[in-house]
């Protein structure tokens, strides 16, 4: 994907202001997968909320919309979906929202009931219960941080279970994939077992060549590369498994910007999927290919 075109999406995704937007952008960019759409917008929302994190976190904003859920519970007979609401008016995530507030209602909580150190209610507690909501004695205040838990993409015990998932079924799929080209390989599990410590997902036992570079490990990520989450991968990881094992591939399975794969000089190709036209290196290339130096102005800005 164009970086113009990347562009075009998440000016749309801004245009339409709306927690449930894929199905417009679907509309909007056809041709795009839908699996692409889905990460574009949920690393944009990470984001946007990392922004207003400390923000709405406040105690006087927490404290402003728990009034409000408060007096809004008394005027919607019991009905759910106050804190879904309020979370999406001050466009913020539901399930950090809803935390906020199982924090803050316990917090009260204790306050009215003078309760003790020893009595409150601790923080370990208070996590245990957003995982399983059904912990929480306010039935009603249970549902709503519940709903709000299902109702968000970006964060909450659900996303994270998810996320967990979708990075074993990549690193599965990209070890299948590489079984059956018949390219041989050792795992993370087996590099930390050797003593590294930072390890890619796999490290290729013969190199092969892809496109005219050398690929001697590859990482894969659950995600689409943009500008800003590629520079992190290469300042956190590649560059690590680069100076560790020579030049490797990283695969974004949900697509990437093009204009990204500028270092495969530098010894980092990227790709969407597990080549298939490769060949084994021949060790001569070994005497023709001249890595130069990796900190070139575009990760510099």
């Amino acid at each position: 994907m164009k970086l113009s075109y990347y562009h075009k999406i998440l000016a749309k995704y801004y245009e339409i202001k709306k927690r449930d937007c894929i199905g417009e952008l679907k509309l909007e960019f056809p041709d795009v997968p839908a699996g692409t759409l889905e990460s574009i917008v949920h690393q944009e929302s990470q984001r946007k909320i990392k922004k207003s994190y400390y923000y709405h976190g406040a105690p006087e904003n927490i404290a402003k919309y728990y009034q409000r859920y408060v007096t809004q519970i008394q005027s919607k007979d019991n009905k759910c979906g106050i804190l879904l609401q309020i979370a999406d008016e001050i466009d913020f995530s539901p399930a950090l929202l809803a935390k906020f507030i199982l924090e803050y209602h316990y917090k009260i909580n204790s306050k009215e009931n003078n309760l003790n150190a020893e009595e409150s209610i601790t923080k370990s507690e208070i996590s245990e219960m957003f995982r399983n909501t059904a912990l929480i004695q306010d039935k009603h205040l249970g549902a709503e941080i519940k709903l709000c838990i299902l109702s968000d993409s970006c964060y909450g015990p659900l996303c994270d279970v998810l996320r967990n998932l979708s990075g074993s079924e990549t690193e599965k799929k990209l070890k299948d994939d590489l079984t059956k080209l018949g390219i041989s390989f050792i795992d993370e599990r087996q590099l930390r077992d050797r003593g590294y410590d930072k390890t890619p997902d796999v490290k290729l036992n013969v190199p092969i060549v892809f496109d005219g570079h050398i690929i001697n490990w590859i990482e894969c990520k659950a995600s689409f590369g943009d500008v800003e989450r590629h520079k992190e991968y290469l300042r956190d990881q590649l560059w690590s498994y680069c100076n560790r094992f020579g030049p490797g591939l990283v695969i974004y399975w949900n697509g990437y910007i093009d204009e990204l794969n500028n270092c495969k000089e530098q010894g980092i190709v990227i790709s969407d999927s597990v080549p298939t036209e490769i060949s084994f290196m021949d060790p001569s290339i070994l005497m023709k290919k001249t890595y130069i130096d990796k900190n070139i102005n575009f990760y510099q800005n």
